[in-house]
């Protein structure tokens, strides 16, 4: 019988599978834990796994990890992002992997304007004032999102729904995408831009694109340099897209006005995501240091940081959980869909 092991399983994901048990006959087995983090007795109780499950927070999915599975045939990811799964490995061992693509383009779009909101109008700042009894209004002075320019990095799902919203609130919009898309941007009234042309337009850029190599740290201290003077940052994407220490000095310096941030550099694990770090050619130093800058910039008046949250909606989780059965189900069946092997 076919051995289905769910990892980093909450309570949530054990009531849907409670509610909604496979079609078809195997044993599921439920752990808390990412696969990485088992011990010795609980790794023999689910290595003998032909299909493992994991969700966004299991960091590492390498080769030192999956030569502990033996009989895996499927990595059924319950996330959009795969860059924690050793691709090389999983080729040269016939494991094929599978995501969830577009379970959240209208529930990261919300969040990304609501984490706009809440650094325009300063609203976290004001309520922390009022539970500290120390209010001076002088101080939340925020500014409206109506007629402001906002420069969407990324049109896939996410990306067009947040341009969906900035319509809404009557804003001008510029998209940056290396595969634009003419009909959407017609429908919608905006136009694709090169990065330079949007660093010194927009007053809003948002995040939406995956990481890859190519732009690893695409907002830097060049690109920062191009920006205008109190320009906000969005970034509900993937941390790394943003150079730390680059971003803390525009913080700090005046250059961005605020910043709402859903995802930090290395912010699962910091300096132990060896898999990761090698991946992108990233020193153990290096990682580090932002960390260290993360927690200086938590002290900063204009910046939110929320801990990867975005997704976290109970509908876009519902979402997740079947798409991901609905791939196990596939392949168990002999049909492989989602796939990111050949991406």
């Amino acid at each position: 019988m076919t051995k289905i092991v769910y990892f980093n399983a909450s309570e949530i994901t054990r009531d849907y599978y409670k509610n909604n048990p496979l079609p078809i006959k195997a044993e599921t087995v439920f752990m808390e834990k990412s696969p990485a983090d088992l011990t010795a007795e609980e790794l023999k109780t689910v290595s003998d796994a032909d299909v493992i499950s994991v969700f966004v927070h299991a960091v590492d999915v390498g080769a030192r990890v999956l030569s502990q599975f033996p009989n895996l045939k499927l990595i059924a990811l319950r996330s959009t992002g795969y860059n924690n799964v050793d691709l090389s490995y999983c080729r040269e061992h016939h494991i094929e992997v599978v995501n969830v693509p577009g379970y959240g383009d209208s529930t990261v779009a919300e969040f990304t304007f609501g984490l706009l909101i809440d650094v325009t109008r300063k609203i976290s700042r004001s309520f922390r004032a009022v539970q500290e009894a120390h209010v001076d209004t002088d101080h939340y002075l925020g500014f409206d999102l109506k007629g402001r320019t906002i420069g969407i990095i990324g049109t896939g799902a996410i990306g067009r729904y947040v341009a969906k919203i900035a319509k809404s609130f009557d804003m001008t919009i510029l998209a940056y995408d290396p595969y634009p898309n003419p009909k959407f941007a017609e429908e919608y009234g905006f136009k694709y831009v090169d990065l330079p042309e949007m660093f010194s337009t927009a007053d809003i850029i948002s995040l939406h694109c995956p990481l890859t190599k190519e732009n690893y740290h695409l907002l830097d201290e060049a690109a920062f340099a191009q920006m205008k003077k109190g320009v906000v940052i969005i970034n509900t994407a993937r941390g790394e897209l943003i150079d730390t220490e680059a971003l803390f000095k525009a913080l700090s310096n005046g250059k961005v006005y605020g910043a709402g941030l859903d995802v930090l550099e290395y912010e699962s694990a910091l300096i132990h995501d060896d898999l990761y770090l090698s991946a992108l050619n990233v020193r153990e130093s290096d990682s580090l240091l932002r960390s260290l800058i993360n927690l200086r910039m938590l002290q900063l008046k204009n910046v939110i940081i929320t801990p990867h949250v975005a997704f976290n909606s109970i509908d876009a989780v519902h979402r997740i959980l079947k798409t991901a059965d609905d791939n196990i189900i596939a392949f168990l069946n002999g049909k492989t869909v989602n796939s990111v092997l050949n991406k």
